[in-house]
């Protein structure tokens, strides 16, 4: 199962998503889609519309309201005010409007839905392995302090279905980036392991998770403001999409969000 103190399931005819609990007692309407019979968020496949239009209809959204950025691993983040279709090479959308939900793909990428309780702002972002080294989520909260005023100490931020450090595994090429572009927080061996020699080849794990949690406490989140499903797709690839466990192929997820 599941199902955890900071999550709860739920499903509407056929589509199974997990919702934050925390972000159900602010009233938000959000989800992350699961692994479900006859539903893909994939860009372009034939079950796109009607996957999003069974999600609208049981988060109770405007089908026209749903924006959907093309992902390409960017650290590209918009500040978006009314729908729009030109959202090419974009990884994060942030608004204050209501009525405008906010949505991203995944299948092993983080996924993080913000949301600013005081100045009523949310943001959902991709966060792949190339968008946590270009520090995508730290553009964001920059964002949203300097556009809407967000204060660092009231922005929530909750974490979705990803791989995780347990199956993350890169070559020395992966590592030696993240060793250099994290070296000024003086704790790689945090989330850098030594993991297993295949073929000759050595093989580590690096926990991004982890990494992007450093990198909210550094802008100045509060711990218990960053909330982790702590789930990892890879283990979880019954329940959850994971390109790595389906390969060539694979299905997404979606993250949603609106005000």
């Amino acid at each position: 199962m599941l199902d955890n103190e900071n999550i709860i399931i739920k499903e509407y005819k056929g589509l199974k998503y997990l919702q934050y609990k925390k972000l159900l007692d602010l009233g938000i309407k959000h989800a992350y889609t699961l692994k479900s019979e006859g539903f893909d968020f994939s860009f372009g496949v034939d079950a796109q519309t009607r996957s999003y239009d069974m999600l609208a209809e049981a988060l109770e959204i405007d089908r026209d309201t749903i924006l959907e950025p093309v992902q390409t691993h960017t650290k590209k983040v918009l500040c978006i005010d009314k729908v729009e279709n030109d959202l090419d090479n974009v990884d994060g959308l942030i608004t204050d409007k209501p009525n405008l939900a906010l949505t991203t793909k995944n299948a092993d990428c983080i996924l993080f839905l913000f949301y600013d309780p005081v100045k009523k702002v949310i943001a959902n972002v991709h966060s792949g392995w190339k968008g946590t080294f270009q520090k995508i989520s730290e553009v964001t909260i920059i964002k949203m302090i300097s556009d809407y005023g967000c204060d660092p100490k009231d922005i929530l931020v909750f974490i979705s279905p990803s791989i995780r450090k347990c199956h993350f595994e890169v070559e020395e090429d992966v590592k030696s980036l993240c060793e250099e572009t994290f070296k000024f927080m003086n704790k790689t061996e945090s989330f850098i392991e030594l993991g297993e020699n295949k073929d000759g080849i050595q093989k580590y794990n690096i926990d991004t998770v982890l990494i992007n949690k450093l990198l909210f406490k550094e802008l100045g989140l509060k711990d218990e403001n960053i909330i982790d499903c702590n789930i990892c797709s890879f283990c979880h690839q019954n329940e959850v999409h994971s390109a790595r466990a389906e390969g060539k192929g694979f299905n997404r997820g979606t993250a949603i969000i609106t005000l």
